[in-house]
């Protein structure tokens, strides 16, 4: 019984989750400089839909592995490079090709409350798990607006900012289940990307890489 008890409580450790909580152990904030490009792809990234505050994938060339779902799953917390869907709506443009984050994977329940994702019903405890712009969580842009050495413009727009993580159409969504070989996908930088909020899940199919970093140049 004890073997059992710890086998299961290891896997419960590799697969990060805890009781209410789906942590992501594996997925690093950094971004990293790719210097050997065999095999790879460079797509010049000019959207700042992935922006975190540092404009790491912003107006550089970011390098994509054609190849790396070939031999690997597609796994939470990847940047995929992806085919954007045809869409009828007039309001929303999209490029043909686009990169963003996967969030809920095939089978999973994803919903969003106050700019948190929850997947499963469980709280999604990791960078990208809430809304940001930025960088800055709800928290830090409310502390933001009330500095009184920032310009009233900087203020009024983060002000403005977390009141949309709190109360906002795209930031708080009912509970969606991921169809089987589908991905959702939210953009770093929730008040700059049009992902998976606006058009729903992405098929497999139209992933067509792995963002892997930038250009070491």
């Amino acid at each position: 019984m004890r073997i059992s008890v710890s086998i299961v409580m290891i896997a419960l450790l590799l697969a990060g989750c805890s009781e209410g909580i789906i942590q992501d152990n594996i997925t690093k904030q950094e971004i990293v400089k790719i210097k050997d490009m065999e095999g790879m792809q460079v797509y010049d990234h000019q959207y700042d839909n992935m922006d975190r505050g540092h404009h790491e994938l912003d107006g550089v060339p970011i390098v994509v592995d054609p190849a790396y779902y070939e031999a690997a799953p597609i796994q939470r917390g990847d940047i995929v490079y992806y085919r954007n869907p045809k869409l009828d709506n007039p309001t929303l443009h999209l490029s043909e090709f686009e990169i963003s984050r996967v969030v809920a994977l095939p089978g999973e329940t994803i919903h969003m409350e106050k700019g948190q994702i929850y997947i499963n019903g469980k709280q999604l405890d990791t960078f990208y798990g809430k809304a940001h712009r930025l960088g800055m969580d709800v928290e830090q842009l409310q502390k933001l607006s009330n500095q009184s050495d920032v310009s009233d413009n900087v203020r009024q727009s983060m002000k403005m900012n977390a009141e949309e993580i709190l109360l906002g159409k795209d930031t708080n969504r009912t509970e969606k289940k991921v169809p089987n070989d589908q991905y959702y996908i939210i953009g770093d930088d929730w008040f700059r990307s049009a992902d998976s909020r606006h058009f729903g899940t992405i098929a497999k199919d139209n992933i067509l890489g792995k963002v892997v970093g930038i250009t070491s140049e």
